[in-house]
Protein backbone atom coordinates (compact mmCIF):
# COMPACT_ATOMS: atom_id res chain seq x y z
CA UNK A 1 0.00 0.00 0.00
CA UNK A 2 2.80 2.38 0.96
CA UNK A 3 4.67 1.65 -2.27
CA UNK A 4 1.52 2.28 -4.26
CA UNK A 5 1.06 5.66 -2.54
CA UNK A 6 4.65 6.61 -3.42
CA UNK A 7 4.07 5.64 -7.04
CA UNK A 8 0.89 7.75 -7.15
CA UNK A 9 2.72 10.76 -5.65
CA UNK A 10 5.56 10.41 -8.15
CA UNK A 11 3.09 10.12 -11.03
CA UNK A 12 1.29 13.26 -9.90
CA UNK A 13 4.57 15.15 -9.58
CA UNK A 14 5.65 14.04 -13.04
CA UNK A 15 2.31 15.08 -14.53
CA UNK A 16 2.61 18.51 -12.91
CA UNK A 17 6.15 18.92 -14.22
CA UNK A 18 5.03 18.05 -17.73
CA UNK A 19 2.29 20.64 -17.53
CA UNK A 20 4.63 23.48 -16.53
CA UNK A 21 6.06 24.24 -19.99
CA UNK A 22 2.61 24.48 -21.55
CA UNK A 23 1.38 26.66 -18.70
CA UNK A 24 4.40 28.92 -19.13
CA UNK A 25 3.78 29.14 -22.89
CA UNK A 26 0.18 30.06 -22.25
CA UNK A 27 1.32 32.81 -19.89
CA UNK A 28 3.78 34.06 -22.50
CA UNK A 29 1.02 34.45 -25.07
CA UNK A 30 -1.24 36.29 -22.62
CA UNK A 31 0.73 39.57 -22.48
CA UNK A 32 0.53 39.99 -26.25
CA UNK A 33 -3.07 38.77 -26.50
CA UNK A 34 -4.20 41.02 -23.65
CA UNK A 35 -2.48 44.00 -25.26
CA UNK A 36 -4.17 43.22 -28.58
CA UNK A 37 -7.59 42.84 -26.97
CA UNK A 38 -7.31 46.10 -25.02
CA UNK A 39 -5.26 47.98 -27.60
CA UNK A 40 -3.01 49.04 -24.71
CA UNK A 41 0.51 48.19 -23.62
CA UNK A 42 1.89 49.16 -20.19
CA UNK A 43 5.42 50.58 -20.44
CA UNK A 44 7.92 50.94 -17.62
CA UNK A 45 9.82 54.24 -17.84
CA UNK A 46 12.01 56.24 -15.47
CA UNK A 47 10.59 59.61 -16.58
CA UNK A 48 13.83 60.73 -18.21
CA UNK A 49 14.22 62.76 -21.36
CA UNK A 50 14.71 62.03 -24.17
CA UNK A 51 13.89 58.31 -23.70
CA UNK A 52 10.51 57.95 -21.98
CA UNK A 53 8.69 60.52 -19.88
CA UNK A 54 5.27 61.93 -19.03
CA UNK A 55 4.41 65.46 -20.14
CA UNK A 56 2.61 67.87 -17.80
CA UNK A 57 -0.66 67.11 -19.60
CA UNK A 58 -0.23 63.38 -18.87
CA UNK A 59 0.92 62.40 -22.36
CA UNK A 60 3.63 59.74 -22.40
CA UNK A 61 6.33 60.32 -25.02
CA UNK A 62 10.08 60.21 -25.66
CA UNK A 63 12.18 58.71 -28.42
CA UNK A 64 12.04 55.11 -27.15
CA UNK A 65 8.33 55.35 -26.43
CA UNK A 66 7.63 56.73 -29.92
CA UNK A 67 9.55 53.87 -31.54
CA UNK A 68 7.46 51.41 -29.52
CA UNK A 69 4.25 53.19 -30.50
CA UNK A 70 5.15 52.95 -34.19
CA UNK A 71 6.29 49.31 -33.89
CA UNK A 72 3.00 48.19 -32.33
CA UNK A 73 0.61 50.18 -34.55
CA UNK A 74 0.42 47.48 -37.28
CA UNK A 75 -1.04 44.97 -34.81
CA UNK A 76 -3.61 47.38 -33.40
CA UNK A 77 -1.92 48.32 -30.12
CA UNK A 78 -2.16 52.10 -30.17
CA UNK A 79 -2.39 53.18 -26.53
CA UNK A 80 0.63 53.36 -24.22
CA UNK A 81 0.06 53.45 -20.48
CA UNK A 82 3.10 54.57 -18.45
CA UNK A 83 4.33 52.99 -15.23
CA UNK A 84 6.96 55.32 -13.78
CA UNK A 85 9.76 53.80 -11.66
CA UNK A 86 13.32 54.56 -10.68
CA UNK A 87 15.64 53.18 -13.34
CA UNK A 88 17.06 50.63 -10.90
CA UNK A 89 13.51 49.30 -10.28
CA UNK A 90 12.69 48.60 -13.94
CA UNK A 91 14.13 45.08 -14.13
CA UNK A 92 12.51 43.97 -10.85
CA UNK A 93 9.29 45.52 -12.17
CA UNK A 94 9.28 43.68 -15.49
CA UNK A 95 10.18 40.36 -13.86
CA UNK A 96 7.20 40.84 -11.51
CA UNK A 97 4.90 41.62 -14.50
CA UNK A 98 4.13 45.14 -13.23
CA UNK A 99 4.34 46.31 -16.84
CA UNK A 100 4.71 44.72 -20.28
CA UNK A 101 7.76 46.48 -21.73
CA UNK A 102 10.72 48.52 -20.47
CA UNK A 103 10.83 51.64 -22.64
CA UNK A 104 13.57 53.65 -20.91
CA UNK A 105 16.50 53.38 -23.34
CA UNK A 106 18.03 50.47 -21.42
CA UNK A 107 21.30 49.01 -22.73
CA UNK A 108 21.56 45.35 -23.58
CA UNK A 109 24.22 43.78 -21.34
CA UNK A 110 25.09 40.13 -20.67
CA UNK A 111 24.27 40.61 -16.99
CA UNK A 112 20.81 42.01 -17.71
CA UNK A 113 20.18 39.24 -20.23
CA UNK A 114 20.27 36.77 -17.36
CA UNK A 115 17.14 38.40 -15.90
CA UNK A 116 15.13 39.69 -18.88
CA UNK A 117 14.74 39.40 -22.65
CA UNK A 118 15.56 42.19 -25.10
CA UNK A 119 14.31 43.25 -28.49
CA UNK A 120 16.68 43.77 -31.40
CA UNK A 121 18.69 46.98 -30.88
CA UNK A 122 17.11 50.34 -31.66
CA UNK A 123 20.13 52.62 -31.30
CA UNK A 124 23.89 52.45 -30.85
CA UNK A 125 25.36 55.05 -28.50
CA UNK A 126 28.52 55.90 -26.57
CA UNK A 127 28.84 57.23 -23.03
CA UNK A 128 30.72 60.50 -22.50
CA UNK A 129 31.78 62.87 -19.74
CA UNK A 130 30.54 66.34 -18.85
CA UNK A 131 32.37 68.74 -16.53
CA UNK A 132 32.25 72.31 -15.34
CA UNK A 133 32.90 74.83 -18.12
CA UNK A 134 36.61 74.96 -18.90
CA UNK A 135 37.14 71.38 -17.66
CA UNK A 136 39.18 72.54 -14.61
CA UNK A 137 40.52 69.04 -13.85
CA UNK A 138 41.60 68.48 -17.48
CA UNK A 139 39.99 65.05 -17.72
CA UNK A 140 39.54 63.54 -21.19
CA UNK A 141 38.88 59.88 -20.39
CA UNK A 142 37.80 57.58 -17.59
CA UNK A 143 41.45 56.60 -17.24
CA UNK A 144 42.28 60.22 -16.37
CA UNK A 145 39.78 60.04 -13.50
CA UNK A 146 41.18 56.70 -12.33
CA UNK A 147 44.72 58.13 -12.24
CA UNK A 148 43.62 61.09 -10.15
CA UNK A 149 43.57 60.88 -6.39
CA UNK A 150 40.63 63.21 -5.90
CA UNK A 151 38.38 63.57 -8.97
CA UNK A 152 34.85 62.27 -8.35
CA UNK A 153 32.48 61.17 -11.10
CA UNK A 154 28.72 60.82 -10.93
CA UNK A 155 26.37 58.56 -12.84
CA UNK A 156 23.05 56.79 -12.39
CA UNK A 157 22.45 53.86 -10.06
CA UNK A 158 21.60 50.61 -11.81
CA UNK A 159 23.01 51.61 -15.21
CA UNK A 160 25.72 50.07 -17.38
CA UNK A 161 27.76 53.23 -16.84
CA UNK A 162 28.56 52.03 -13.32
CA UNK A 163 30.26 48.94 -14.79
CA UNK A 164 32.31 51.17 -17.12
CA UNK A 165 33.59 53.22 -14.19
CA UNK A 166 34.61 50.13 -12.24
CA UNK A 167 36.24 48.57 -15.31
CA UNK A 168 38.32 51.75 -15.72
CA UNK A 169 39.66 51.30 -12.17
CA UNK A 170 37.84 54.20 -10.50
CA UNK A 171 37.39 53.29 -6.80
CA UNK A 172 33.95 53.22 -5.20
CA UNK A 173 34.71 56.16 -2.93
CA UNK A 174 35.08 58.39 -6.01
CA UNK A 175 31.94 57.15 -7.77
CA UNK A 176 28.77 58.99 -6.71
CA UNK A 177 25.48 57.37 -7.70
CA UNK A 178 22.33 59.38 -8.39
CA UNK A 179 18.75 58.19 -8.87
CA UNK A 180 18.13 60.54 -11.81
CA UNK A 181 20.21 62.30 -14.44
CA UNK A 182 18.79 65.67 -13.38
CA UNK A 183 20.12 65.03 -9.87
CA UNK A 184 23.54 64.23 -11.35
CA UNK A 185 23.89 67.50 -13.27
CA UNK A 186 22.66 69.38 -10.19
CA UNK A 187 25.36 67.56 -8.20
CA UNK A 188 27.98 68.62 -10.73
CA UNK A 189 26.90 72.26 -10.56
CA UNK A 190 26.96 72.08 -6.74
CA UNK A 191 30.50 70.56 -6.75
CA UNK A 192 29.40 67.24 -5.26
CA UNK A 193 31.19 65.65 -8.23
CA UNK A 194 33.77 66.87 -10.74
CA UNK A 195 32.24 65.14 -13.75
CA UNK A 196 29.21 63.12 -14.78
CA UNK A 197 29.16 60.10 -17.10
CA UNK A 198 26.11 59.48 -19.26
CA UNK A 199 25.09 58.59 -22.84
CA UNK A 200 26.12 61.31 -25.31
CA UNK A 201 22.56 62.23 -26.28
CA UNK A 202 21.49 62.45 -22.64
CA UNK A 203 24.48 64.67 -21.79
CA UNK A 204 23.62 67.05 -24.63
CA UNK A 205 19.99 67.24 -23.50
CA UNK A 206 20.96 67.83 -19.85
CA UNK A 207 23.36 70.63 -20.76
CA UNK A 208 20.79 72.25 -23.03
CA UNK A 209 18.11 72.26 -20.33
CA UNK A 210 20.05 72.66 -17.08
CA UNK A 211 23.71 73.44 -17.67
CA UNK A 212 24.08 76.17 -20.30
CA UNK A 213 27.07 78.33 -19.37
CA UNK A 214 27.99 76.19 -16.35
CA UNK A 215 28.56 72.71 -17.80
CA UNK A 216 30.11 71.43 -21.02
CA UNK A 217 30.64 68.11 -22.71
CA UNK A 218 34.27 67.04 -22.35
CA UNK A 219 36.07 67.48 -25.67
CA UNK A 220 38.21 65.80 -26.83
CA UNK A 221 37.12 62.58 -25.16
CA UNK A 222 38.47 59.04 -25.52
CA UNK A 223 35.61 56.52 -25.48
CA UNK A 224 36.03 53.79 -22.88
CA UNK A 225 37.24 50.43 -24.19
CA UNK A 226 36.07 46.91 -23.40
CA UNK A 227 38.24 44.02 -22.22
CA UNK A 228 39.31 43.35 -25.83
CA UNK A 229 40.39 46.94 -26.40
CA UNK A 230 37.42 47.89 -28.60
CA UNK A 231 35.53 51.18 -28.10
CA UNK A 232 32.46 50.47 -26.00
CA UNK A 233 29.33 51.19 -27.99
CA UNK A 234 26.09 50.48 -26.20
CA UNK A 235 22.89 49.20 -27.76
CA UNK A 236 19.52 50.41 -26.52
CA UNK A 237 16.50 48.13 -26.77
CA UNK A 238 13.15 47.28 -25.22
CA UNK A 239 13.17 44.93 -22.22
CA UNK A 240 10.66 42.15 -21.55
CA UNK A 241 9.79 39.46 -19.06
CA UNK A 242 11.39 36.20 -20.18
CA UNK A 243 7.92 34.60 -20.36
CA UNK A 244 6.77 37.03 -23.05
CA UNK A 245 8.47 35.57 -26.15
CA UNK A 246 5.45 36.32 -28.37
CA UNK A 247 5.50 40.00 -27.40
CA UNK A 248 9.24 40.18 -28.11
CA UNK A 249 8.67 38.70 -31.56
CA UNK A 250 5.84 41.15 -32.30
CA UNK A 251 7.95 44.16 -31.31
CA UNK A 252 10.95 42.87 -33.28
CA UNK A 253 8.77 42.48 -36.39
CA UNK A 254 7.60 46.07 -35.95
CA UNK A 255 11.16 47.41 -35.54
CA UNK A 256 12.26 45.56 -38.69
CA UNK A 257 9.43 47.16 -40.66
CA UNK A 258 10.42 50.59 -39.34
CA UNK A 259 14.03 49.98 -40.40
CA UNK A 260 13.07 48.83 -43.89
CA UNK A 261 10.74 51.77 -44.49
CA UNK A 262 13.22 54.34 -43.15
CA UNK A 263 10.69 55.44 -40.54
CA UNK A 264 12.92 54.40 -37.62
CA UNK A 265 15.47 57.09 -38.41
CA UNK A 266 12.71 59.64 -38.97
CA UNK A 267 11.55 59.01 -35.40
CA UNK A 268 15.09 59.14 -33.97
CA UNK A 269 16.41 62.19 -35.84
CA UNK A 270 14.41 64.95 -34.08
CA UNK A 271 15.84 63.74 -30.76
CA UNK A 272 19.42 64.29 -31.92
CA UNK A 273 20.34 60.85 -33.26
CA UNK A 274 22.33 60.58 -36.48
CA UNK A 275 22.49 57.77 -39.04
CA UNK A 276 25.72 56.62 -37.36
CA UNK A 277 23.62 55.84 -34.28
CA UNK A 278 21.61 53.21 -36.16
CA UNK A 279 22.78 49.66 -35.36
CA UNK A 280 23.77 47.37 -38.18
CA UNK A 281 20.79 45.19 -39.07
CA UNK A 282 22.91 42.08 -38.50
CA UNK A 283 23.42 42.86 -34.79
CA UNK A 284 21.08 40.86 -32.53
CA UNK A 285 20.30 40.90 -28.83
CA UNK A 286 21.56 37.31 -28.63
CA UNK A 287 25.01 38.35 -29.89
CA UNK A 288 25.27 41.16 -27.36
CA UNK A 289 23.95 38.95 -24.55
CA UNK A 290 26.66 36.38 -25.29
CA UNK A 291 29.36 39.06 -25.31
CA UNK A 292 30.36 38.27 -28.89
Amino acid sequence: MLNRMKILHRSAALAAALLLPSMSSAGAANSLEKAKESGTVVVGISNEKPYGYVETDGTVTGVIVEVLRAALEPIGIKKIEPNVSEFSALIPGITAHRFDVIGAGMYITPKRCQAISFSIPITRVANVLAAKTGNPNKIHSLEDIAKSNSVKVGTQVGTAQVDDLHRAGIPDDRVVLFNRDTEAIAGLKADRVDAIYYPALEVSDLIKKFGTGDVERVEPYTIAKDDKGNPMLNYQAFGFNKDDADLVTAVNDGIKQLRTSGRLFKILEPYGFTEQDLPDASVTAEQICSGS
